[in-house]
């Protein structure tokens, strides 16, 4: 957002009359505020999508762990089953 111009710099590019001043005196206040609730929201918005991409991180490690641990069971469930069948149904060369 660092291309965008402020209102003041907007304001000082168009070298306003004191006539164009006074008649959008309200706008420009008006301006003015929503810039700085604007400059509010975004340094929020950043900080927020950090906590975001932290929390993000900490799942990330966790979803490795969990998926480690099911490959793990889904070995020892297959050894268990293999062992569990009859001895009928265990086919032997």
């Amino acid at each position: 957002m660092n291309d965008i111009m402020t209102v003041d710099e907007l304001l000082a590019s168009k070298n306003l009359t004191r006539e164009e001043w006074e008649l959008h005196r309200e706008l420009i206040e008006d301006c003015r505020k929503n810039e700085v609730r604007i400059n509010e929201c975004c340094a929020e918005t950043r900080e927020n999508i950090q906590k975001v991409a932290g929390i993000l991180d900490a799942i990330s490690v966790k979803m490795v762990a969990l998926s480690v641990a099911l490959e793990t069971v889904i070995g020892e469930a297959e050894d268990v089953s293999l062992r569990m069948l009859p001895e009928h149904k265990f086919y032997r060369e």
